[in-house]
């Protein structure tokens, strides 16, 4: 059986502001897959719910694998995991998507880590951004 440990982040250069998403999978240890993209302007936590749905669908390949993934979002890991409620709306709609997909693995977990230790998907989630900032 596949270890698949997976880094998302979400980033928005002002709260709104030009924001994007960085994923990064590992496979036994090894980077798997590393991706982004820009997503116009919007809330950093909004984003940082796209960053989790993106990597949800994108990790579906392993659904019957043990799979965990790691945000610096305590705001959206304790969402996730029933800690706190949601009084945002449009977060209500995402939490919604990302619940549809979690659903379909069978063991998943969904922690929270120390921005320290998720420079590997900022540094993802920053590329898109700068690269759309010089536009």
């Amino acid at each position: 059986m596949d270890k698949i440990e997976v880094y998302i982040d979400g980033s928005s250069k002002g709260n709104p502001g030009k924001s994007a998403y960085g994923i990064v999978i590992f496979k036994n240890g090894k980077i798997y897959k590393k991706l982004g993209n820009y997503i116009g302007i919007t809330t950093n936590n909004v984003a940082e719910y796209l960053s989790l749905i993106f990597a949800l669908i994108e990790c579906l390949e392993f659904a019957n694998e043990e799979i965990e993934i790691k945000s610096d979002s305590q705001l959206l890991v304790k969402q996730i995991n029933k800690e706190y409620k949601i009084a945002d709306p449009q977060l209500k709609i995402l939490k919604f998507i990302a619940d549809g997909l979690i659903s379909r693995y069978n063991k998943i977990a969904i922690k929270y880590i120390p921005r320290e230790e998720n420079k590997i998907a900022d540094k993802v989630a920053n590329t898109f951004i700068e690269k759309e900032l010089l536009f």
